[in-house]
């Protein structure tokens, strides 16, 4: 229902800075188009894409690629979703966002706005492999059962662990967690020792804790390097 996932919409305040900063994790600039106004670029390693906006302050999206999005809208607020905006004009650039039940952006556009990255085009990131993008919500089974709503394919959790919903090339982790929270990107990583000394002579802020090695962002999430796939 969602359509292809596309990217992790972030906002940045500094380009430039952002632009350092994933090149500095080894993620590779993809080929963008002129679809939006604001300047935009998209960094990715072949599994995941983040696109970086230099806009008005957001939180963190996720955005679907929908074809014919106009004809698009009605099916969503019959499920009796609110949409926070839309953007629906003739011959423009078409695009609508609602909000999840935890204040979790998603973006719909109608088109794609990047040329994608694929893995036989770029080396892994020193992140590690793409695991899931955690979401912290207050109630993990509703979220799971609003997501499952939406076309996606949960997997209940196990062994203390938090659903997954699956689609479109992205796993949601759905952790519950504070409301202050903030969403994570979170990489399998066997090598975190050597990943930590590497960032940081890079420059890179670090905190270690039970689940791995943490990364400071500067766009209001987290990066989560765990030392396997949990």
């Amino acid at each position: 229902m969602l359509g292809e996932f596309l990217e992790f919409s972030l906002t940045t305040a500094d380009m430039l800075a952002s632009m350092d900063f994933y090149r500095k994790l080894g993620f590779r600039e993809a080929s963008a188009g002129a679809s939006w106004k604001h300047p935009y670029t998209v960094f990715g390693d072949g599994r995941i894409h983040i696109g970086l906006h230099q806009r008005e302050a957001l939180a963190p999206a996720l955005s679907f690629v929908l074809p014919e999005l106009r004809k698009r809208l009605e099916a969503f607020e019959a499920l009796g979703l609110e949409f926070a905006y839309t953007s629906i004009e003739l011959h423009h650039f078409n695009h609508a966002g609602f909000e999840d039940p935890d204040g979790t952006l998603v973006t719909l556009l109608e088109a794609r706005t990047f040329s994608p990255l694929h893995g036989s085009e770029t080396a892994a990131s020193l992140c590690g492999y793409f695991l899931e993008y955690r979401l912290p919500v207050y109630d993990p089974e509703a979220s799971a059962r609003f997501w499952e709503g939406l076309g996606l394919i949960v997997t209940p959790a196990e062994d203390g662990g938090h659903p997954q919903a699956s689609w479109g090339g992205v796993n949601l982790g759905l952790q519950r967690a504070g409301r202050n929270a903030r969403p994570t990107l979170v990489f399998a990583n066997p090598n975190l020792d050597e990943t930590a000394a590497l960032l940081e002579v890079r420059g890179f802020a670090l905190q270690k804790d039970k689940q791995g090695l943490r990364v400071a962002t500067l766009e209001g999430l987290n990066l989560l390097l765990t030392p396997e796939e949990t």
